[in-house]
This record gives structure tokens, C-alpha cells and sequence, in this order.
């Protein structure tokens, strides 16, 4: 056996590919065989020192057993995976005894074993006698126990391939891949030596060449720091972002393409494949040729997926990407099927007759072993799938057998692993750059001159290897089993080997964020070469391109071509993105406080909202002003429970809440209302109504008022403008008003902002009201309707007081006067209605939430003036995007109409055109 030991590994390819050629040529009778990992690559490399390889055969491990058992006329039926998996479940599902019996996915849980299993042939792996934590110890026993049950008879094939070698074998055998470290492995070729000549390449020992690939492979991971005088073609790319980093590479191979074909490239790019997508996608944008990665997958099955998917968590988003598929029957016309889409998105359900039948056919797939779910299976596909060649291949695959009992959940889990996506690259034909992962160090080999390795950042290149097997490592090495060590140490020895090629420009290149914007840490490969060399910068390209069209227009640059796009970015620049007055003489009469306060808020959502009357889409949940709407309903019907300061009997509120609120139902017939999700939000505001009619009456009883109207109408005149209103609850003690207005979230009469036109519906209908019935102002208040969750530090087994409860329903407003005392007839020291405390001598703090007659009134007179004001804005057609903001964050999360506005898709609101209407608390404020 002859050994090429190096860790050079581009130097001793080349030895060894131009000693086979010479050997071949020599032996032209006898076959050679190179067993290598990537074949496809090795032939195109031999092609450059050749022109023909007859009696060389190039081929990966498997395909050159498979050969052995050809030339001996032998058929070695090993088992599917799928009937290993089968046999493990089995096991582990019958052997109570069995460590995994319990497991939560016995299919996950075989997969890891049958990973095991394989390990435990190839490495003779035997039991150990080391001392392990009593946890460990069982789990190898019982992994052990596991092993000896289970059928090896056609598990692998090397003992038969080892027992076949003799004098047939006497051709000359090159053997270039990582996989003759296996035991298996090594002692077939070491038969095979015997009767053959065997030649293998191994890289544990340093190299000797003088030169900077020498040195860094040599150097790249241990712990030299000393700096070399070498000769080098690197550079260093540090790029803001991934998509940047793709860019100036691709950007650079097209700039040199002037004087280069594309062969002369190399791109290594990290095993991820978003990180491969977006290469493809910018090499596609300047139609450059490279070799792609072709993923095999059956759609038929992913359609299958969806479906049971579906059967397991009855989330009906699996069932409409299965009918988006075009695969089912019935479900063939994108227009349908985007009008079911649209429907379930609009009222939480589908009632189509088509749908409700596919939906039972799918929930029929019923089985209870492998057998029993697979004919269930194929007989739903055969009477709900369009036919093609996809499907046919389906349902033949899909027929299997077994008897041993499975759950729906498990059956998945066994065809996701029959139908896993697999991946192989295709080497274009004609001229074409080199698309490499790191595990192809190729780029010497294949005569490149220029080499760009993408990714280097930390846990990306090194990639990150974590102890999380079945077997960790502190059991692995007991048992001389492949640890993490081994497959880092692996990883390495693979970066070594692409660190060995020679090339005229190296370049390395490595991101700050990557494609999400997390952040990216530069790779410990970089940190080291700069210890070993003095690398440059790489210096980038502007990039403006007519492929990189949206970088090209973000740098100010425009394609002539596109006519139609420069007109409007001409309109936009020019209008500043704004939207130009309204010509109309719309009628906004009359007005509420609300579509004022809106005007106020922003002209343009003004504009959508209450004269285009723009709506947004309807969402199957029940949306806040919904709830609203139901609990103003029910407080109306059940206002003679809290009608006056006497008590009420409660025997039968719960039973009134629950028929007025199926009355409510009942009027406004929306299907949705009986989806169960929504009947559970329903059952929780019956319950907080209760507590919310019961808490108004108590503090009906605290006063001297008493309701004198429900849902009261109000109009008035300022000049030429109308304003109409309603009030939810109005209360009366002698000439007394109260208003009250019943909310479902916590909200606060803020006088500041109602001098700036926030906040001020309350104040102007207690104007209009007191005005229109010849009434005195009393208070004007605000109910939050909401749940509240009572939070205590005294032990859970002692007896809460009632009234911490009853305090947390505090109304939020402003009383007139001394009218609080009417309000609260009981008030000692702190109100348990409003938010009021007395000193000891009985008169208020002063922040009690109270305000004087005559400061109301003022505050009214500059309502009235803001209205006005805004009226003036509004008959001018005044609809500009101009929302009004506050660099006070206090003030802003108040006034921001941007915060939850529905119109954002419409307005699309510019920071670098569109401006704000800042306003200040008491300082001097611009009109609008």
C-alpha cells in the first residue's frame, strides 16, 4: 500500500492524479479505479491534464462496492432505511424495559438510533467498561440491548465485500476520500492491498513547502503568531451586510470577466442555503453561468404534507396552501381559489360546498398501522388529485406495508423521511464559474485564477458544532465512538485543504449582519491570517449596475428605459410625496367630537376614513370596537340595575346579561360570531359584565345621582358647523349633570391636550347637553369597562376585602366644583369612585382631579376656537399627509395617529419628504 501523506492537499492531488495517469498509461489492461467523494469535479479535473481516462473510473465509495459485488455476481438486498426505522420502533415500543419506550416521537427517536446502529458496524464499536453516570450507563445498555436484537442479516454490506476480495481484485485502487479513517473501511482496503495495488492519501502529516499556502497550512489552527515575509494574493472583504458582501463579489468577478472566462472563478460559499439562494439570485440579476444545485422533491407529497398536517392540528392554513397547490380536484382555478383564501381570511371560515367535502375526505385518512394508513391514504389521492407523473410516482411509493401500530403523527414523520429533499449539483456544459462549498477544496485543481471564500464568520466558517447527539461526547469517547471532537477535527483538516491552492487573487470575505440583520462576528480563520500575514484591504466596488436596479436608483442613477417608473419618481420628488387639496366642495356636516379629533390627529386618514370611507379588512377575530358596540348594547338593556343610589337585587343578571347579549347576536346576524373562538371571548365579556353592573351599582349607591338617560342624542351650532354627538350615560342630581362614557381600555381626561383639540368629545357634549336643557355642568367622567386583576401581598388562604376590588374601578374625569361630594356622598378621606382625596380639614388636594365653573368655561371658549379652526382647514380641502406628533413621548403615545393607523399601505408615510405637526404642551404651537 502506498501512503501520500501531507496536509498540502492541492500539491499531493496533483502528484497523485499525475502518477495514476502515468500508471494508466503504462497498465493499459488493467482498470483504475479513484474513489473520490465528488466524481463529477474529478473527472473535469483529470480532463485537464488529458484528453482521455479509458481505464480510469471514477466513482464515490458506495458506487465502487456496489462495482465489487457486480464483478463477484452478487446481490447484497440491504434494507430501506424506512424498514430499519420500522424494526427500531418495534423494539422500543415492545420493550418496556427500553430506555426510549416513552418517547415523544418514536420515528425522530429511531432515526437517531439507526444513525447509531451504523456507527456501532463500522467502527466495532463494543461495550465499555469505563466508569459512566448511572443515566449514561443505561442508556448505552439499553442502546447495546437494541443493537443485538435487531436483524443485521442485510444491514450493510462490507463483511460480505470482505469475504468476496481475492485474485479478481488486482487492478490498481486510488482511494481519495475521508471516509477510510472508518475501521470498516480500512480493512477492506486493506484486503484489498493484498491482492491488488492500493493507493491512499492521507493528510496528518505538515508539509514542507515554502511558500504562504505551506505556511498556512501548517500554521491556520494552532498557536503561532509569527508573522510571515510570504509573497500573498489575499484580501479582506468586510462587508455592512450579506447581500453587500454578495454583491461586491459578483461585482468583481464582472469586472475582470473582460479579460477572464468565468471558469477562472471560484465562489466558496457556507452549507446554507438562504446564504445560496441569494448568491444565485444576484448571479442570475447579471445572467452569469454557474453550477447549480438541483433539489429533487416530489410536490404531490409536499401537497400530502399540508393535508396531514392538517389532520394533526386542525389549523385550517395547511388545508389552504394544499388547495394553492392546484394539485386537488375541484381546486384548479387560481380566481376560486383565491376567493376562498379571502373568505376564510374575512370571516374565519369557509362554508364553499367543495371545501367542506375536502375537508371531511382529508379527515377520513384514518389507519392504525403502516398498512392501514397507506391504503387509506391512497385512495384519498386517487379520488382527489389532478393525475400526473408526480402523483402516479406517489402513489406507487406509498404502497407499504407493516403491521406494527402507529400513530398518525408517527406515519408523517416516516414519509417525511421517505421523501426528504435531496440535493446534487449540475456542472453546466459550456463556460461557467464554480459554485464550491467548503467541503470541496477543488479550486487549485480546476485551474482557477481567482477565489472568493464568502462567509467567513464565527459558528458560520469554522462552522459551530454542538454536543447534542443521542450519544454525547463523554459516551462517545468510552465507547470510541465518532465525538463532536472528530467532526470538528474533520472540518479543519477540509479548511486545510482549501488553504493549500495556489491562485492569483485569494479573496475573504466576511459580513457585519446577516440576511435577518442579526449581528455577525468575524471569523477566527480572518483573525488568524492577519497574525500570519500583512493582508490589504479589498477595495470595493460602487455598485451601480443596470442588474443591481434597485442599488442602481438608490444612488441617484435611473434606467432611461424604464419610462413609466422615472415618471413617477419625477411626480414624487416633486410633489414630495403629498397629496394636493381636495377641488370638491364636500359637505362635512354635521360633525362628531371623533371625526374632528381624527381631522386633528391627520388630515389624510381624515380623508380615508370618513369621505372615501375606506375600510379596513375584516378580521375573523371580534375587533375592539365590536366588543365595544356589545357592551354599550348590554349596559343600555341592564341600566335599571344601576338606575339610582338604592340596592338591587342580582339573582338574575347573569341570566339577563346572557339573552341580551344572544339578542344582540341575533340582530346583527355575522357568522362569525359562532366560531368557537370567538364564543370563547363571548363567554369572557358575559363574565366581566357581570362584574361591571354590579361594580356601577355599587357606586350608584356611594352617591346621590341618578340615571336619567341611555345613549343620549346631542346637536348644536357654532356658526356654520353642526355637531352631533352621542352620550353613553347621563346622570342627573337636581340641576346636576354628569356625563359618563364607557370605555373598554384605560383612558385619561387630559385638559392640555384638549386645549389642543384631544380629548375634548366629552367636554363638548357636556356643553351641548347642559346648553340645550338649561342644566349645570357637574362632572364629566370615564368608565374603563375592562377586567381588572386584583393584585394582593396577603397570603392566598386569607379572606380578600371586597372593597380593594370595588377601588379599582375608579372613573378617570374632571368634577365641577364641589359636585364630587354628590358624586361620592360617602367620601372620607379618599373617594373609592373618582380620583379624589381630602386633607383632614375635608378639602381637597390639589391634584384632585376637580375643575372650577369659570376654568371650564374658559377651556370651552378655546375648544370652540380650535374647532373653528379646524372647520376653516377642512372647507379648504386641506387632506395632506400631516400627522401630528410630539417629541415628548409622554404626549406622543397620546396623539401619534400613526401608531395603529389601518391606512399605512395607502398614506406609505416618507421620513425624507413627508413632515409632522409638532405640538407642545403650553407652548406655542403652529396652526395647522
Amino acid at each position: 500500500m502506498h501512503i501520500y501523506n501531507s496536509n498540502h492537499y492541492s500539491s499531493t492531488m496533483k502528484q497523485i492524479i499525475n502518477d495514476c495517469l502515468h500508471s494508466a498509461k503504462e497498465n493499459p489492461f488493467a482498470i483504475h479505479y479513484v474513489i473520490v467523494d465528488d466524481p463529477k469535479y474529478y473527472e473535469e479535473i483529470f480532463l485537464k491534464h488529458t484528453d482521455t481516462i479509458f481505464n480510469i473510473e471514477l466513482m464515490t465509495l458506495s458506487s465502487f462496492y456496489q462495482k465489487l459485488l457486480q464483478i463477484y455476481h452478487q446481490d447484497f438486498r440491504k434494507k430501506t432505511d424506512i424498514q430499519n426505522l420500522l424494526e427500531i420502533i418495534k423494539m422500543n415500543k415492545e420493550d418496556t424495559s427500553s430506555l426510549f419506550h416513552l418517547s415523544a416521537n418514536h420515528v425522530l427517536t429511531a432515526k437517531q438510533i439507526l444513525d447509531i446502529f451504523k456507527n456501532f458496524y463500522l467502527y466495532n464499536i463494543q461495550k465499555t467498561t469505563k466508569e459512566l453516570p448511572d443515566l449514561s450507563k443505561e442508556k448505552i445498555k439499553t442502546l447495546f440491548n437494541l443493537y443485538h436484537q435487531f436483524d443485521q442479516t442485510h444491514f450493510l454490506e462490507h463483511d460480505l465485500i470482505y469475504s468476496l476480495i481475492d485474485e479478481k481484485c488486482h487492478n490498481y485502487y486510488y482511494f481519495l476520500t475521508n471516509q477510510i479513517t472508518i475501521p470498516k473501511n480500512q480493512a477492506l482496503i486493506q484486503k484489498l492491498d493484498q491482492y491488488g495495488h492500493v493507493f491512499i492519501y492521507q493528510d496528518t502529516k505538515e508539509n514542507e513547502i515554502l511558500d504562504y499556502t505551506g505556511y498556512v497550512t501548517n500554521h491556520l489552527f494552532d498557536s503561532s503568531h509569527t508573522k510571515s515575509d510570504f509573497e500573498h494574493p489575499y484580501q479582506i472583504l468586510k462587508a455592512s451586510t450579506i447581500q453587500e458582501e454578495v454583491k461586491q463579489v459578483i461585482f468583481d468577478i464582472n469586472t475582470l470577466l473582460k479579460e477572464n472566462t468565468l471558469r477562472d472563478f471560484v465562489i466558496y460559499y457556507p452549507n446554507d442555503d438562504d446564504y445560496y439562494r441569494h448568491l444565485c439570485r444576484i448571479l442570475d440579476q447579471f445572467n452569469l453561468a454557474y453550477n447549480r444545485k438541483e433539489t429533487i422533491t416530489n410536490q404531490a407529497f409536499q401537497v400530502v404534507n399540508m393535508l396531514l398536517q392538517y389532520c394533526l392540528s386542525k389549523d385550517e392554513t395547511y388545508l389552504l396552501d394544499a388547495i394553492s397547490s392546484l394539485y386537488l380536484l375541484n381546486f384548479q382555478d387560481h380566481q376560486y381559489v383565491s376567493y376562498l383564501k379571502n373568505l376564510y381570511t374575512l370571516q374565519g371560515f369557509i362554508d364553499d360546498e367543495n371545501y367542506l367535502a375536502l375537508k371531511k375526505a382529508v379527515l377520513n385518512i384514518q389507519g392504525h398501522d403502516l398498512s392501514s394508513y397507506s391504503l387509506s391514504l391512497i385512495d384519498f389521492i386517487e379520488h382527489s388529485f389532478c393525475k400526473n407523473e408526480l402523483v402516479y410516482a406517489l402513489l406507487s411509493s406509498l404502497k407499504l406495508e407493516g403491521t406494527e401500530p402507529l400513530s398518525l403523527k408517527e406515519y408523517l414523520s416516516l414519509l417525511q423521511e421517505m421523501f426528504s429533499k435531496k440535493t446534487h449539483s449540475l456542472k453546466e456544459s459550456y463556460d461557467s464559474l464554480y459554485l464550491l462549498n467548503y467541503n470541496q477544496p477543488y479550486s487549485e485543481l480546476l485551474q482557477a485564477k481567482y477565489v472568493y471564500c464568502l462567509g467567513l464568520n464565527e459558528t458560520i466558517i469554522p462552522q459551530e458544532f454542538k454536543n447534542t447527539n443521542l450519544l454525547l461526547n463523554q459516551e462517545a469517547l468510552a465507547l470510541k465512538y465518532p465525538t463532536t471532537y472528530d467532526a470538528l477535527n474533520k472540518h479543519q483538516n477540509t479548511l486545510r485543504h482549501l488553504f493549500s491552492c495556489h491562485h492569483q487573487k485569494i479573496i475573504l470575505s466576511y459580513a457585519l449582519r446577516d440576511l435577518n440583520g442579526g449581528d455577525l462576528v468575524v471569523s477566527s480563520i480572518i483573525q488568524k491570517l492577519t497574525k500570519l500575514f500583512t493582508i490589504p484591504t479589498f477595495k470595493k466596488h460602487i455598485l451601480i449596475h443596470p442588474s443591481l436596479k434597485e442599488d442602481y436608483y438608490l444612488k441617484g442613477h435611473q434606467d432611461d428605459s424604464l419610462s413609466v417608473l422615472n415618471h413617477h419618481l419625477l411626480v414624487y420628488k416633486q410633489s414630495h410625496h403629498q397629496v394636493l387639496p381636495m377641488h370638491i366642495n364636500h359637505q362635512h356636516n354635521p360633525l362628531s367630537a371623533s371625526k374632528l379629533e381624527v381631522y386633528n390627529q391627520c388630515p389624510y386618514k381624515y380623508y380615508l376614513q370618513y369621505i372615501l370611507k375606506v375600510d379596513s379588512i375584516n378580521n375573523s377575530l371580534i375587533q375592539s370596537n365590536e366588543i365595544g358596540t356589545l357592551v354599550h348594547y348590554v349596559l343600555e338593556k341592564n341600566h335599571h340595575y344601576f338606575n339610582n343610589y338604592q340596592a338591587k337585587n342580582f339573582d338574575s343578571l347573569k341570566e339577563d346579561i346572557h339573552l341580551s347579549i344572544q339578542n344582540y347576536l341575533k340582530t346583527h346576524m355575522l357568522k362569525k360570531y359562532a366560531l368557537k373562538k370567538n364564543q370563547f371571548f363571548l363567554k369572557l365579556i358575559e363574565d366581566d359584565l357581570y362584574n361591571t353592573i354590579i361594580v356601577l351599582a355599587k357606586q350608584m349607591q356611594h352617591g346621590l345621582f341618578e340615571l336619567s338617560a341611555c345613549e343620549e342624542r346631542v346637536y348644536d351650532k357654532i356658526q356654520d358647523i353642526e355637531l352631533k354627538g352621542f352620550i353613553d350615560r347621563v346622570d342627573l342630581y337636581q340641576n346636576y349633570l354628569k356625563v359618563i362614557d364607557y370605555k373598554s381600555s384605560n383612558k385619561e381626561l387630559n385638559l392640555e391636550l384638549a386645549r389642543l383639540g384631544f380629548n375634548m368629545q366629552m367636554l363638548i357634549y357636556l356643553e351641548m347637553l347642559s346648553k340645550n336643557k338649561n342644566y349645570d355642568k357637574g362632572a364629566v367622567l370615564y368608565f374603563n369597562t375592562k377586567k381588572r386583576i386584583l393584585k394582593s401581598e396577603i397570603s392566598i388562604l386569607e379572606k380578600q376585602d371586597p372593597e380593594n376590588f370595588f377601588k379599582l374601578y375608579k372613573m378617570d374625569g374632571y368634577s365641577v366644583d364641589d359636585t364630587y361630594l354628590e358624586i361620592d356622598h360617602e367620601i372620607e378621606q379618599e373617594s373609592d369612585i373618582i380620583k379624589i382625596k381630602l386633607k383632614k380639614d375635608g378639602s381637597p388636594y390639589s391634584n384632585a382631579k376637580i375643575i372650577s365653573h369659570d376654568e371650564l368655561d374658559t377651556l370651552l371658549q378655546e375648544i370652540t376656537l380650535h374647532i373653528q379652526s379646524l372647520y376653516q382647514q377642512m372647507i379648504t380641502g386641506d387632506i395632506r399627509i400631516y400627522p401630528t406628533r410630539s417629541d415628548n413621548p409622554n404626549i406622543d403615545m397620546h396623539i401619534n395617529p400613526c401608531r395603529f393607523c389601518h391606512y399605512k399601505a395607502i398614506c406609505n408615510y416618507d421620513i425624507f419628504y413627508n413632515e409632522d405637526h409638532q405640538i407642545e404642551l403650553g407652548g406655542q404651537n403652529e396652526e395647522r
